[in-house]
């Protein structure tokens, strides 16, 4: 019986069919002169080749240079991801979401970690390292707890564009990793200590392992879809949809296929039973936390997709911008489009796993899909390859025989796309850059402007400040709770560490740099040039909220009362070790660190620029 050509996906031919290379013969003279479009391909294959063309000195030297230029277009891409995942990251303050798995990690032993599931969505993998981390003894800073998915990052930057190299075309590949480096949710989420990156980097492995072994019923392919799948569920079991979902493309293919269908069938059974035996290794010991999630997590909920698509076509795009959002889809589905052309098994495979995916998030209806930012988390599995078909449209020719005018505006087309996708992203924002808070939800939705106020409402000692690092308290780790902050950054421009009564996040192994317990010793030690207290920092939420006061359920009553009480107490005991702030009014005291902690007790902080190194002490400004 003749072995059946499964979903696999095939190197195209030079004519462009999808199938297996037949067995080349001794090359003979050519019957016809090359065609344009076979003459762009061979140009297209000498462009990115490293390798130089044989030939006089001359062609070294076209080669050398050519070889440059391949070199460059994989490089420039990586390093701008790299820099993007990486900007300002040791500054950022650790809040929201993120304090789940290190609350977890603090209050529950290694085999409790391992074996239980709690409503808050810790992430037992990460929430298992951070407590091995504590267990080892090794300082636990944001960087430490932020390592782990900064690595799944950096990771994918080579990894994505490398699953599909030999499968598109190389200029398909060059507008596929800019694409990778600069989308917003995947940076993002590549800096932000949550399990999305790690599930999105396993799950797109799984997908592509999947493809390879089920063209090729290679042992090792299966061995590694099963093995990256049970890692992709274990850190999300939103990933269950992605990974299940190439069984509905092989199974369509074997139907397609009647004469080998018992084999096919046999295989996909015996796989299917080897990623159950691997994900019941970690959900079986951990069943009864686990079906109370799903119990509370579950819910029948309405999507208003009048108020949700935009957003999330948004998010996946990568900008706010309504036209440039359109221009994205349009690329996509006609890069899609193309791609079922020239790679029809790549182009039906990518889109049976994404569609598989949202049917089955719809089905499984986890809590928040009402919500753009969450639905969008859901989503992050498969935005490579949305990517994929928006570079196909700039990278597969749009015509058999494709013209060098054509190739030219191709290009031209794709540059202008990455461009205006990075200028009218979120991180073109200078305020956004500059800011200690870049992971706090605001900018996370990026699909709709966030909150501005300008300088005339804030604090008068914002206006006056240079640069210099101050410390702000009180300050607790829910987002919706605290907005005023990064407002007034915007203003002074200085970097941000917070004190917070919230006793989780200074509380020994932990050694957060950003974040310190409001103690006079432990604000001495922050490395800032001022400490502002807010009298009643919930005044100050409402006062910039839109209709004057924020909600309830973003400020309930209690955390008022802490917040008000708790800047109360820390200013009393200041002002008796301390003595009087160097600046207080309606809203704020402010005490000048290096003046009350003398000693040598206080560590100095570079400041942001000359004129702030330059600035006048804040014991002359008015207002005291």
């Amino acid at each position: 019986m003749t072995k059946p050509d499964p979903v696999g996906l095939e190197k195209r031919t030079g004519s462009g069919a999808v199938g297996p290379s037949p067995p080349r013969p001794s090359s003979p003279a050519p019957s016809h002169p090359p065609s344009p479009g076979e003459e762009g391909e061979k140009q297209e294959e000498i462009l990115f080749s490293p390798l130089p063309v044989r030939g006089d000195g001359r062609g070294r030297e076209r080669g050398r240079g050519e070889g440059f230029f391949a070199v460059l277009a994989t490089a420039a891409p990586l390093a701008e991801g790299m820099a993007l995942r990486l900007w300002h990251l040791p500054q950022q303050i650790l809040g929201g979401d993120e304090v789940h798995a290190i609350r977890a990690a603090l209050s529950f032993t290694l085999p409790e970690i391992l074996i239980t599931y709690q409503q808050t969505d810790n992430c037992i993998p990460l929430t298992a390292l951070y407590k091995l981390f504590m267990l080892a003894g090794l300082p636990i800073t944001e960087m430490a707890l932020r390592l782990p998915v900064v690595l799944c990052g950096l990771v994918a930057l080579l990894a994505l564009p490398a699953a599909f190299a030999g499968k598109v075309s190389r200029r398909t590949i060059l507008v596929y990793r800019w694409l990778v480096a600069i989308s917003p949710a995947l940076v993002l989420y590549s800096r932000i200590a949550r399990s999305y990156m790690p599930m999105v980097l396993f799950a797109f492995g799984a997908v592509i392992a999947f493809e390879v072994w089920w063209r090729t019923r290679s042992p090792r392919a299966g061995a590694a879809y099963v093995l990256l799948a049970g890692l992709a569920v274990w850190f999300h079991l939103g990933a269950g949809p992605i990974v299940a979902a190439p069984f509905l493309y092989a199974a369509g293919d074997a139907l397609a296929h009647p004469r080998d269908l018992r084999r096919n069938l046999r295989d996909l059974v015996l796989l299917g039973l080897a990623v159950l035996c691997v994900l019941s290794l970690f959900l079986l010991p951990a069943r009864h936390s686990l079906l109370t999630l799903i119990a509370t997590k579950r819910a029948e909920q309405s999507i208003s997709w009048r108020e949700v698509l935009p957003g999330l076509l948004r998010l996946q795009s990568g900008t706010a911008s309504g036209w440039l959002t359109v221009a994205f889809w349009v690329a996509a589905f006609a890069g899609l489009a193309l791609l079922f052309r020239s790679e029809r098994r790549l182009a039906v495979y990518t889109a049976v796993v994404a569609g598989g995916h949202v049917a089955g998030l719809l089905i499984l209806s986890p809590m928040g899909l009402a919500g753009p930012v969450i639905f969008g988390r859901y989503l992050l599995p498969v935005l490579p390859l949305v990517l994929l078909w928006v570079a196909a449209a700039a990278g597969t020719p749009w015509q058999t025989e494709e013209s060098r005018r054509s190739r030219s505006i191709a290009g031209l087309a794709a540059t202008l796309l990455v461009l205006a996708l990075a200028l009218a992203g979120p991180f073109a924002n200078p305020a956004m850059r500059r800011s200690s808070f870049l992971h706090h939800d605001d900018f996370v939705g990026f699909y709709k402007p966030y909150q501005k106020v300008s300088a005339d409402a804030v604090p008068a000692f914002y206006r006056r400040l240079r640069g210099e690092t101050v410390v702000e308290a009180p300050w607790v780790y829910f987002w919706a709770a605290n907005r005023s902050f990064y407002l007034y950054q915007e203003i002074h421009g200085g970097r941000v560490v917070v004190a917070t009564p919230n006793r989780v996040l200074f509380s020994p192994p932990l050694a957060l740099r950003n974040v310190v317990a409001p103690r006079p010793e432990a604000l001495c030690g922050s490395g800032a040039r001022f400490l502002i207290v807010h009298r009643d920092v919930a005044r100050e939420e409402d006062r910039l909220a839109p209709g004057g006061r924020i909600s309830d359920a973003e400020i309930p009553p209690p955390l008022r009362r802490l917040l008000r009480e708790s800047a109360a107490r820390l200013a009393d005991r200041l002002e008796r070790e301390w003595g009087e702030p160097v600046y207080a009014d309606a809203w704020l005291r402010v005490w000048d660190l290096p003046a009350v902690c003398g000693g040598g007790v206080q560590k100095t902080t570079a400041a942001a620029s000359a004129r702030a190194a330059s600035a006048s002490p804040a014991v002359k400004l008015p207002g005291r």
